[in-house]
């Protein structure tokens, strides 16, 4: 079987250095900042920021290097370099102007927010050289359902990918996809909806060498949360669930009828109440469409259900046992098989979400 290719590059697209592995396994989480390794023979010159891209054939995952070790246990030679998606370089907080949910286009929304802050910034040593974005599709009428920050009149500071990017594609099957293009010497990012459709996968066919579904238990039928300071009950915060499946504060476009719940947060000294409350609406509300983990582990090339071809978010029918579990396409692992990991829910608790909760 032909090497896997791995070639470093500046962020100026100058080649560092390049060399050849035999086998690789790559994983992506598209709710999370998971990383990668790779362990090759040295390549001097290698840094933090640097481009790494892996190839055989059709096969490329690109990244961004996070860190460089030297030696293995195997040999001195030997170099591991750790990196992460191409999506990292979006990991920044953007100020939201929350008036602005609902105009234009989401993607054209996300396009903005993404020139602004690496493409026509005024330090122009934040700029990322040769970055372009564009939006391939145009979603209207959208919202986020973030507010305003206490004292921010219409604004909210939020992290670009964990409130905008990812409850895009959540909400609305908007995906940013990037592709590291040497040749030209651009890293493009384009913003458009994933597939249209839905599609169905048999669990328990011979194709699937290992599954595990976890469905997480929810109480969709309350659609107004009140939350009580426990040290003082004069202080609360109503969150209302809206027919989209969003929340937040706004007393409008409401659910009837009314199904209402209570509840007491308390919070340690020099924590708010207002964070607790956003937390507790959190675990109450957020992902309600999608609160499962479905992994599906199958051969590479699977004729039937072809991993390769499915993009993150798309939407899934996943039967097992007997039971149709709906679903969204959000992880994927790639080695000897292939693992395709569905849904909103992880289990591994010492995981870093991208999460940002805005109440």
């Amino acid at each position: 079987m032909r090497p896997y290719n791995v070639e470093i590059f500046t962020q100026d697209f100058e080649m560092v250095g390049n060399t050849n592995v035999n086998e690789i396994t790559y994983k992506e989480d598209y709710l999370s900042s998971d990383g990668n390794t790779v362990t090759v023979l040295a390549l001097p010159g290698v840094k933090k920021q640097d481009y790494i891209r892996i190839s055989r054939g059709s096969e490329e995952y690109a990244g961004i290097v996070t860190e460089i070790g030297y030696g293995t246990d195997k040999s001195k030679k030997l170099q591991t370099i750790s990196y992460k998606p191409l999506m990292e370089l979006l990991n920044t907080d953007v100020l939201f102007d929350v008036d602005l949910q609902g105009q234009g286009s989401m993607e054209q929304f996300i396009c903005d927010r993404i020139r602004e802050m690496f493409i026509t910034n005024e330090d122009g040593m934040q700029n990322i050289k040769g970055l372009s974005v564009s939006a391939a599709t145009a979603t209207k009428d959208w919202s986020l359902h973030i507010t305003p920050s206490d004292k921010g009149g219409h604004y909210n500071i939020v992290n670009l990918i964990d409130s905008v990017i990812i409850p895009a594609m959540e909400k609305y099957s908007i995906l940013v996809k990037t592709k590291l293009d040497i040749q030209n010497r651009e890293v493009q990012i384009i913003v458009g909806k994933a597939a249209a459709g839905i599609i169905t996968i048999e669990s328990d066919l011979p194709n699937i060498i290992k599954k595990s579904v976890t469905i997480k238990q929810v109480s969709a039928d309350v659609n107004k949360l009140v939350i009580y300071d426990s040290s003082d009950y004069e202080k609360k915060r109503v969150y209302y669930l809206h027919p989209d499946l969003g929340y937040d504060t706004k007393d409008r476009d409401r659910i009837t009828p009314v199904v209402c719940e209570m509840q007491a947060v308390s919070h340690e000294e020099g924590s708010s109440f207002e964070s607790a409350a956003i937390s507790a609406a959190h675990n109450k509300f957020a992902n309600l469409s999608y609160s499962n983990l479905i992994e599906l582990t199958m051969m590479n090339g699977d004729a039937l259900v072809k991993p390769e071809e499915l993009e993150f978010g798309q939407v899934a029918d996943i039967i097992s046992d007997g039971e149709s579990y709906r679903s969204i396409l959000t992880g994927r692992e790639r080695g000897r098989n292939t693992k395709l990991v569905f849904g909103t829910v992880r289990l591994d608790l010492t995981k870093i979400l991208r999460r940002q909760e805005n109440g």
